[in-house]
Formats: structure tokens, C-alpha cells, sequence
């Protein structure tokens, strides 16, 4: 069994310098949760994600980005220009001190850093460089260029998400694609992956290894039943309202409670499941049939209308109460059911506080601290994982970094005096 405290260690003393742009970002926070070192090469301005809203004040300044602030976690900013000239006197030291570097942007600009990488590696055979690009390093569709939302319309994922269709079977609404940067974060854990794989296989043989990521591989690859269906059975899946695309529509899973809000009713259409919400129907007083041999032999002679007559049978159960008191009492009794909430309702929820699944970080921006998802699940004795600290200001870490890594005050001021940092 894995202890608590070794998932948040996992990679202790680990060095991960990252590089390039906001697609590896969750990569990169990943590692700071498992333990890592790991320190953001910002240039002098400061990364991209810096001026990406929302923002905490009107004025829209590099420290003031809440999306910053949500994907670098934990991690040190050196303001180093990485590629100039006078920052030659850092590449091998750098090299030396790392484990990983993630490198991410259009493949053009990530090949260009690559030569500075394989002079690292020489010096350090050990170290894993992780390439992440729109379609990867080489191939027909190496230079396009791409957004999160091109990459989940491209790699299949928007197909199979959205809402139902008329009942004639045609639809009148678009594909609909996941919450911000899904493609980037689908990359970047397919890169974290990749990159336990390669540190297994350092221990084995000693040597370090490039990975090479394309984005649009890893969104390919998340696309569920589509493939298979399409592969073996000729069949295209269909979206649905909530639940699973499949070759053919399935029940709805949403139901309207008493409070206008939704829960959505996981139906796996077992014996016990019939049992369970018989129970639940007697407690609030609404009559019902399923204990009795009609409702058995319904169910033996035409499944498809047994299960319509749960289905309505658990629409009027849910009008019956509030969401929040449907979800904990299906909860209570062992059904997949859950309230569908905004976001914020659930940082006060006991569950999730007994989790550890939010952390509270103090922000300076923001003047208060703010609430991050940072935990895996846990049994809530302790969260698995976590930051000792939010997101960096700009090069706050410039100067104990190079430090660490033995660059003297001479060479400090020239590095500055040249406008490398």
C-alpha cells in the first residue's frame, strides 16, 4: 500500500527545469505536487500565462493573473533569457543540476532549444528532455499551427460531447468542447507519464532519453468508445446530455429535483438497484410497484420496458426532494448519484474538506487566500499531495538558483549586464 506521505515525496529531490510556453504548465505543476523541484525559465518579461485573465485587479501587470497562478503552483521563477548569447556560462550547470526539462511551443521554436539540450545531455546523460508540440517534432502536420480548442475538434474529443438529439435523431446544436486547455492537460499528463516511464528506465540502464509529445496524438488517444466502435463495428458514437457518447441513445442520467437543480442518477439497471430505490420511494411516500412479480415479469418479458418504468418512477422521486438531499441520501444507500454544482459549492463540502482535496494558499495579488484543487483522493486523514507554496512572482528565485548552481557575483552582473536576466 502506498503511505500518504510518499505520494507528495514521490520525487523528492528531483530537479525539472521547464521551458517554453503555457501548454506544459500542468505538466510541470504535476511534478511540484509529486515532490519536484521544479524551476520555470521565464525570460525577463515573465511567461505568457502571466497576462491571460481573469485577473485579480483592473490593471492587468504579470503578478496579477489568476491563470498563472493556477498552473504554476509550487514551482521557483528564474527571469533568465534562456537562448541569449550571454547565458551560454548557464546551459551546462543548468544541465548538470536538472533531472528533466519540459519544453513546450510550436515544434520551430523547440527544435531550436533542443541544440542547447543535447550539449546539456552530453555533459549529463541522465538528464529526460520532454519535447511538447502541437503534432510533434517531425511528420506531415509538424508546422501547423493549433489552439486548445482546434486540438479537441481535431482529435475527436468535441464529437462526443454535447447534447442530445431531436427526437428524430438529428441535431440542432454544435459539438461542444471540455473546459479551458483540456487538450493541454490530456498532453500533460500523457508527459508525466512518459516521464516516470523514462526515470524507470534511467534507474535500469543510467541514461536519460528524449521524449517527443505531440498534443494532438494524446487527444487522439482520449476519445473513449469512439474508436473502437468505429473500428470494429463501423459505427459512429453519438452524443448525449450528460453521459457517455454510444452507438445508440442510452437513458438520460439528469434529473429535475424539487429545487429546480439537477442530480445526475448513474443507472446500472440491477436487481439491486430497483431494491434500493424502492426503498427510497417508500421513504418520502410515493407508491410504487417495484417489489412486486407485475414489475419482475415486466422486466423478464421486455427489459427495455422495465426499464422506462424505473426511469419515470425515479423522475418522481427526484421532483420529490431538493438536490442536495437526493445526492447524500442515494449516497447513503450506496447509488453512483451526484448533484450537479457549480464550481465553488464545492469548497465547503465535507466531503472534499475531509479529502483535502482544496488547499488554501495565500495569494499576494488577490490580497486573501485563494482555494486550489491539489489533493488525489484520499481516505482524509491526511491529502496525498499538495504545495508548500503558490505560484512565483516573477524571477523571485533568480538569484538562489543560479546560486545553487555556482554562477559567481562577476558572473551575476555580467549575465545582467548583458540582459540575459
Amino acid at each position: 500500500m502506498i503511505s500518504e506521505a510518499s505520494l507528495s515525496s514521490a520525487l523528492a529531490g528531483a530537479v525539472v527545469i521547464e521551458a517554453g510556453d503555457e501548454r506544459a504548465e500542468f505538466a510541470g505543476m504535476l511534478l511540484a505536487m509529486l515532490g519536484a523541484e521544479v524551476i520555470k525559465l521565464e525570460g525577463r518579461h515573465g511567461s505568457n500565462s502571466r497576462f491571460m485573465g481573469p485577473f485579480t485587479k483592473s490593471e492587468h501587470g504579470p503578478e496579477q493573473s489568476l491563470c498563472f497562478s493556477r498552473y504554476n503552483l509550487g514551482k521557483k521563477s528564474v527571469s533568465l533569457e534562456f537562448e541569449h548569447p550571454a547565458a551560454g556560462l548557464v546551459h551546462n550547470r543548468l544541465g548538470n543540476r536538472a533531472d528533466i526539462i519540459i519544453d513546450s511551443g510550436e515544434a520551430d521554436d523547440v527544435d531550436r532549444r533542443l541544440k542547447f539540450y543535447r550539449e546539456m545531455q552530453k555533459s549529463n546523460p541522465r538528464l529526460i528532455v520532454c519535447a511538447i508540440t502541437p503534432f510533434g517534432l517531425d511528420g506531415p502536420y509538424r508546422d501547423f499551427k493549433m489552439t486548445d480548442l482546434t486540438q479537441l475538434a481535431m482529435g475527436g474529443v468535441m464529437a462526443s460531447c454535447g447534447y442530445d438529439p431531436r427526437p428524430d435523431g438529428t441535431y440542432d446544436t454544435p459539438p461542444i468542447a471540455p473546459a479551458m486547455w483540456q487538450a493541454y492537460h490530456i498532453a500533460c499528463e500523457h508527459a508525466v507519464l512518459a516521464i516516470f516511464a523514462a526515470l524507470f528506465f534511467r534507474e535500469l540502464t543510467g541514461n536519460g532519453d528524449l521524449i517527443d509529445l505531440s498534443i494532438h496524438e494524446a487527444v487522439s488517444n482520449c476519445t473513449e468508445v469512439a474508436i473502437p466502435s468505429y473500428i470494429y463495428n463501423q459505427a459512429i458514437v453519438q452524443r448525449q446530455t450528460g453521459r457517455h457518447a454510444a452507438e445508440h441513445p442510452t437513458r438520460p442520467w439528469l434529473r429535475r429535483t424539487k429545487d429546480g437543480r439537477y442530480v445526475k442518477a448513474f443507472m446500472f439497471w440491477s436487481r439491486h438497484e430497483a431494491r434500493v430505490i424502492g426503498e427510497m420511494l417508500s421513504e418520502v411516500g410515493i407508491e410504487h410497484d417495484l417489489d412486486s412479480n407485475t414489475y419482475r415479469e415486466l422486466c423478464e418479458r421486455s427489459p427495455s420496458a422495465g426499464h422506462s418504468h424505473l426511469n419515470g418512477l425515479v423522475d418522481q422521486l427526484a421532483a420529490s426532494m431538493t438536490a442536495e438531499e437526493l445526492f447524500h441520501r442515494a449516497q447513503a444507500k450506496g447509488l453512483l448519484w451526484a448533484s450537479v454544482r457549480v464550481p465553488e459549492e464545492n469548497i465547503a463540502d465535507p466531503h472534499f474538506r475531509a479529502r483535502g482535496t482544496f488547499q488554501s494558499i495565500e495569494d499576494l495579488a488577490a490580497g486573501r487566500p485563494l482555494y486550489y484543487p491539489v489533493s488525489l483522493a484520499t481516505g482524509g486523514s491526511m491529502p496525498l499531495t499538495g504545495f508548500e507554496r503558490g505560484a512565483p512572482r516573477l524571477g523571485e528565485h533568480t538569484r538562489e538558483v543560479l546560486d545553487q548552481m555556482g554562477i559567481t557575483e562577476a558572473e551575476l552582473k555580467l549575465l545582467a549586464g548583458r540582459g540575459a536576466i
